[in-house]
């Protein structure tokens, strides 16, 4: 098969067929851009971004270390059913209508694809909304008591947290990094956590990065030489301008949120 194509290249494709990086499976992902009237649905998280290809083939390229990962934001799937193929087990989340529309289909249909192929893999669906994580924070409450158990379990123990595509709308950058912290807050080894960006609007992903350390996050951006090599030793090579503006960056937790300084404040 050929190269997959760049995410932008394939909005219109209602079945797209997609290679794993470093790999010669190739998954069928549903995509819908619009409803059966033609009306457009209303959300980023039905087809595939570029992000989620860029994040995916730079983890395939670092060494194997399969274990527990939880995506915030998974949208058609294609970054956890990667994650799933390298071992990893993987709760994908995200919002409906995405969930249902795209995501649990899409993961259901890929895990049996892996299977048939020899690839074990686990990768499960769960709705998680930020802003109602966010909330829970404020009020006092556990983030995440709407969870089913095992969904909530998955969260305590993952090594991984993987987003993509996510710093897009300035309403959500606080309850993103605020939930990406409530998984991190406690833990003696606080998991890795993993974005990837499209730098389309720099003031909004700077405040969105900046949202990242004021939670309690140091950010570290992967060199682009590095993903380039990625994306190489993914098969892709693409044009530099395919994917020109895409950046992948690795958080770190460092502790409690920053309160930002007020009048008076240090």
């Amino acid at each position: 098969m050929d190269a997959p194509l760049p995410a932008p290249a394939t909005k219109h494709v209602a079945a797209l067929q997609h290679a794993l990086p470093r790999s010669e499976l190739v998954l069928t992902l549903r995509q819908r851009t619009a409803t059966a009237d033609g009306r457009d649905t209303g959300t980023t998280g039905t087809t595939l971004w570029l992000g989620g290809q860029v994040l995916a083939a730079y983890l395939a390229s670092l060494p194997p270390s399969p274990g527990a990962a939880v995506e915030l934001g998974a949208g058609v799937g294609f970054l956890a059913l990667s994650l799933a193929a390298a071992g990893h087990d993987v709760l994908a989340t995200d919002v409906e209508p995405v969930l249902s529309a795209v995501l649990a289909p899409n993961l259901d249909a890929g895990v049996r694809v892996l299977g048939g192929a020899g690839v074990p893999a686990r990768a499960t669906p769960a709705l998680l909304d930020w802003v109602e994580v966010a909330d829970a924070l404020a009020a006092g409450r556990a983030p995440f008591a709407n969870l089913d158990p095992g969904a909530a379990a998955h969260i305590a123990r993952a090594d991984t947290l993987v987003t993509t595509d996510t710093l897009y709308a300035p309403h959500l950058i606080q309850p993103l990094w605020a939930t990406l912290a409530a998984m991190c807050a406690g833990r003696d080894r606080p998991p890795a956590v993993y974005l990837a960006l499209e730098r389309r609007d720099p003031r909004l992903v700077d405040a969105g990065l900046d949202g990242g350390r004021e939670a309690g996050f140091e950010l570290r951006r992967i060199a682009h030489g590095r993903v380039v090599k990625a994306l190489d030793r993914a098969g892709w090579r693409w044009a530099p301008e395919d994917w020109a503006g895409v950046e992948v960056w690795r958080a770190k937790w460092r502790g409690e949120a920053r309160e930002a300084a007020g009048p008076g404040g240090a």
